[in-house]
This record gives C-alpha cells, sequence and structure tokens, in this order.
C-alpha cells in the first residue's frame, strides 16, 4: 500500500471517528431547541388552525423520537458501550420498532404537508375542501397506523447476539437483512422523497395558475383564494423538501448499493475503497439525522410569519420576566408597609 493511500485511509478513518462522536450531540442539542419551540410556534393561535401546520407540529413530535430512540441509543452503544438492547431482547425488538416507523413518519408528514398544500391552491372546490384540520388530524394517525403496520415484521428479526465476543441488538438473517437494507429506504426515503417532489411541483404549478387568473380576472374570490400564511407555508415546505432531498437521498442509495452490491452481488473492496465507502456511509447516515433537526431552522429563515411568531414568543416571555417580579416587589413593599403601620 502506497504512502498515499495511507494518510488518505488514516485521514478518513479520523474524520469519520469524530463525526461520530461529536455529530450526534450537535443534532441533538440544536434539534431539542429547534423541535421545542417548533411546538410551541404551531400550537399559538394564529397557526394552530391550520392544516398545513399540523402536520408540522406532528413532524416536530415525532422528530424526538428519531432524535431520543434512534440516534441517542445508537450513540451511547457505539462511542460508549452503553446498550442495554444488547442483553435485553425485548426491548431489543422494540427499539427497532420505535426507530423505523419514526423514521419514515419524520418523512411522510412532509408529504402530508405537500399534499395539504396542494389541496388548498388547488381551484377545484372540492379539493380545497380536504385542506382542513379534521382531514390532517384523520390522516396523521392513519399513516401513524401504517408505518408502524409496514414495519412491524421486523419484531421477529430484530435479535441479540454476540458476534466477536460483543453482544449486540441487529437484524437477522443475512436474507432479511437483504430485504430490510432495500425496504426500509425505499419506505422510508426513496417513496417520501418522489411524492413530495410530485406534490411540491404540483403545488407550484396550482400557485402559478392563481397568478394568471389574477391578471386575467380581478374579483374577491381569486384575490382572496389563497392567503399570506398559506403562501408562506408553502414556501417554508418547498425549502423543506428541497433541503430534505439532498440530505436523505445519500443514505437511501448507500444502503441499497449495501444490500444489492456488497451482500448480493459479493462486490469486494480494497482496503482504500472499504474506508472510502466507510467514511461515505458515516457522513450519509449522519446527514440523514440532520432532518429531524433543520426544520425550525428552515422556518426561520423562510417563514416571515413563523420569524414573527418566534419574536412576539420571545417578546411575551421577557414581558413576563419584567411584570411578574415588579409586582412581586409591590407586593412585598406593601406588605412592608403595612407591617410598619400596624406596629406603629
Amino acid at each position: 500500500m502506497s504512502s498515499v493511500n495511507s494518510n488518505l485511509i488514516e485521514v478518513l478513518n479520523n474524520i469519520a471517528f469524530w463525526i461520530n462522536r461529536l455529530g450526534p450531540i450537535i443534532i441533538l442539542v440544536l434539534g431539542t431547541i429547534g423541535n421545542f419551540f417548533n411546538i410551541i410556534i404551531f400550537t399559538r393561535r394564529s397557526l394552530r388552525k391550520n392544516s398545513c401546520s399540523l402536520y408540522f407540529l406532528a413532524g416536530s413530535i415525532v422528530n424526538f423520537v428519531v432524535m431520543y430512540v434512534a440516534l441517542l441509543t445508537r450513540y451511547l452503544a457505539t462511542s460508549w458501550n452503553i446498550d442495554p438492547s444488547a442483553t435485553n431482547p425485548i426491548w431489543c425488538k422494540i427499539r427497532y420498532l420505535l426507530i423505523y416507523p419514526a423514521l419514515s413518519l419524520a418523512l411522510w408528514f412532509i408529504v402530508l404537508a405537500c399534499l395539504d398544500r396542494y389541496f388548498s391552491s388547488s381551484h377545484q372546490v372540492h379539493l380545497r375542501q380536504l385542506s382542513t384540520l379534521s382531514v390532517a388530524r384523520k390522516l396523521i394517525i392513519l399513516i401513524t397506523i401504517v408505518m408502524f403496520l409496514l414495519n412491524i415484521h421486523v419484531i421477529v428479526f430484530a435479535q441479540t447476539t454476540i458476534i466477536s465476543g460483543i453482544a449486540i441488538c441487529t437484524i437477522l438473517p443475512d436474507e432479511y437483512l437483504v430485504f430490510f437494507n432495500i425496504f426500509v429506504p425505499i419506505i422510508s426515503c426513496l417513496l417520501p422523497l418522489i411524492l413530495m417532489s410530485i406534490f411540491g411541483i404540483l403545488t407550484i404549478v396550482n400557485v402559478r395558475a392563481i397568478h394568471r387568473r389574477r391578471n386575467i380576472q380581478d374579483n374577491s374570490t381569486t384575490r382572496g383564494h389563497l392567503h399570506s400564511n398559506d403562501r408562506q407555508l408553502i414556501v417554508m415546505l418547498l425549502c423543506q423538501v428541497t433541503i430534505a432531498t439532498i440530505i436523505v437521498a445519500p443514505w437511501a442509495l448507500i444502503n441499497m448499493f449495501s444490500a444489492i452490491g456488497i451482500t448480493v452481488l459479493k462486490y469486494q473492496f480494497s482496503s482504500t475503497g472499504s474506508t472510502i465507502y466507510d467514511f461515505c456511509f458515516n457522513v450519509s447516515r449522519m446527514m440523514y439525522y440532520m432532518n429531524p433537526v433543520l426544520g425550525f431552522y428552515i422556518y426561520t429563515l423562510s417563514g416571515p410569519r413563523f420569524r414573527n411568531e418566534l419574536k412576539n414568543l420571545f417578546s411575551q416571555t421577557n414581558r413576563r420576566n419584567i411584570i411578574h417580579p415588579t409586582r412581586l416587589q409591590l407586593r412585598q413593599t406593601n406588605e412592608t408597609l403595612n407591617y410598619a403601620f400596624r406596629a406603629h
């Protein structure tokens, strides 16, 4: 092996080590803060009555499951050898059953939000009538049940085992692992990415059609068809779809290559090629786990209404912090004066 290849392997291994060691911590901190504020903002009076906001809210809640059940447990197991699922078969199965539906729902709720924006921007009345809170609640419950049912087979094949003297919780046997590494990327990544892209494009077509109709006829019905909140939610959603596609697609593709190219076709890497593959896998996996983090920051940058709600939240908090101590001081002063008056 040449010295150049040796140096490359060493550099990539060091980068991968620090990505796996520091990446989850950064994701957990930023994701916890962002999703916490998402839940607060999307439950405020001005946004909670919007069906698209309900999908964003559901996505923010499921993101906590992704971060603390999927990412945190994996980080503790790989970096600190803390893995209760490695010795507890029941928790091993439950952990897998929670992880993969949650990973799927994080993207499928974006699909539902895209579908909702397509409905709300349609010129057909019967489609616009589907953009309601009642429909959103039903679809959220339905897609959650479907994702759990689609992934329920993992209970059978998630097992605790010992490999090289180390107890781990993993997927067995290899034949099922091939299916699993194809099934999960398709259901959890590629299919929702394709659908959200389709509905995103259709929404853009609808919005352009609205603008064309405005130019042709200027009546109150057309003018009020798409409100400011709806337009801003569409922009926020399209930004999220674009970024989600960029950061999720590599993980799906590399997993499918692992299942087909390595496991089925028995493709053999050189030592340098194996290091490059492992590095790409680690980077793509960390990018995939960034998806639950970025929503808040995307909404803040692309949604003026979301920023205003965030500013209002902080200003109200500051007012409470100022008013409450002042009231307490006045109450204490009155009590002191009353006591002094009674004493005299």
